[in-house]
Order: structure tokens, then C-alpha cells, then sequence
């Protein structure tokens, strides 16, 4: 199996290939709104650095965000373009779920992780994880009324946890300095998704985006 992983949510872009014998090769790079003049390039590099080619690739992983309008979009039509002339199996995996993956195993009912991500307009979209196996509750909010509801002994990990410095005990924040998170963590995550036989129809390969674009609203 030749997985390689697109994350293209935010202005922090990464891709990884894991090839057959089990050799890994990540890029992780900010981007200035060039996701798609950089990205090709990107996926060429990793290809190389294993001696392999597009066509060697057996599975490709998608993070679907929530992202950026344009951002989020890239990495899906990338993904649907490399999987179609082959029907390679896709897993699109949700940008919160990668953040926090490093995390679960101490997320709990007692003790939740809260995935923070960057949404503009001084807002971060939040997915709280607490090791249960029912869909995560996820909201948009306001640092503000966000410090309003978050328990005393969660903590915070994302590319937006940074916004809580100083409004927090430092120990809760459990992401560093960005790049907050790697394309490496959608290996793991894929590969569950794969051996539970959780692969994601092209038909349902949608992005999420940190808030509708006003371009989908419609005007009075």
C-alpha cells in the first residue's frame, strides 16, 4: 500500500507518502494563498524523494477542513483528479481530527481536547473531543464566548490555540508554535479508516469550510 495525504485547509499546507516498505517523506509549508501553483510541486518532491511516481500511488487521504474558501478546495479537486483515471480509494478526513489526533488518548468526558482553528473575523471553529464514540460536537464562536463554556480542565490544541495564550493556564495549550499539526497524523488516522473499511465516496468528497462563504448566501 502507497498512501499519500493532501492537507491544503489552511494557509499551513502539508503533504506526506508512505511507500510500500514503509518509508516516509512530509513537506509542511505556509502558504500565501498559492496552494494551487504549490501544491503539484509539492506531491512531485515526496514522490521523488522514494523513487516513486503519481501512478505508484494506491490510496490518497484528503483533509477537508474546516479551511479557507479556496484553500480547502484545492486539495479536493487535487485528490479527485489523482484518484478518478484509476479509482483509487479516497479518505477525506476532517482538519480538527488531525489536530487533535496526537491528543486522544488523553481526551476523556473529564478531560476534553478542544481543536481550535482560525475562522476570520476574530471567530475559531472548535470541534471538542472527549474519547466517546459519538460525533464530536463542533460550533463557531468568538475567542470570548468560547473562554465562556470551555470546562476548567480542558485543554486546547490547533493552529488558533495560540489566541488563548495568556487567557489560560499555560499547560492546557498543548500545541506549540505553528505548524500546529502534521500531514503525518493523517497516516494513522487513514489507515484506521482503511482496515474499518471507511472509505469516502468521491460523491460525498465536500469541503468544510470554517465559515460559508458570502458567495452562497443569498443577497436580500
Amino acid at each position: 500500500m502507497i498512501t499519500l495525504a493532501i492537507d491544503t485547509s489552511t494557509r499551513w499546507a502539508g503533504v506526506v507518502l508512505q511507500a510500500a516498505d514503509g518509508k516516509i517523506s512530509e513537506r509542511i509549508w505556509r502558504s500565501d494563498q498559492n496552494h494551487g501553483r504549490e501544491l503539484m510541486p509539492a506531491i512531485a518532491e515526496i514522490l521523488g524523494d522514494v523513487g516513486l511516481e503519481t501512478l505508484d500511488v494506491t490510496h490518497i487521504a484528503v483533509a477537508l477542513g474546516p479551511g479557507g474558501f479556496s484553500a480547502v478546495r484545492v486539495g479536493i479537486s487535487t485528490v479527485i483528479g489523482l484518484s478518478m483515471p484509476s479509482a483509487l480509494p479516497v479518505m477525506g478526513i476532517g482538519t480538527h481530527s488531525i489536530e487533535a489526533e496526537p491528543y486522544l488518548d488523553s481526551a476523556s468526558a473529564d478531560a476534553p481536547v478542544y481543536s481550535l482553528l482560525p475562522a476570520g473575523r476574530g471567530e475559531v471553529s472548535w470541534t471538542r473531543f472527549d474519547g466517546s464514540a459519538s460525533e464530536p460536537e463542533s460550533s463557531l464562536d468568538t475567542v470570548d464566548d468560547l473562554l465562556t463554556q470551555l470546562p476548567e480542565n480542558a485543554s486546547v490544541c490547533g493552529e488558533a490555540s495560540e489566541l488563548l495564550d495568556g487567557r489560560i493556564d499555560a499547560g492546557r495549550i498543548l500545541s506549540g508554535q505553528t505548524p500546529t499539526r502534521s500531514p503525518g497524523h493523517m497516516l494513522a488516522i487513514a489507515a484506521r479508516m482503511i482496515a474499518d473499511d471507511r472509505l469516502t465516496p468521491l460523491s460525498e468528497l465536500r469541503p468544510i469550510y470554517a465559515r460559508q462563504p458570502s458567495i452562497t448566501m443569498r443577497k436580500p
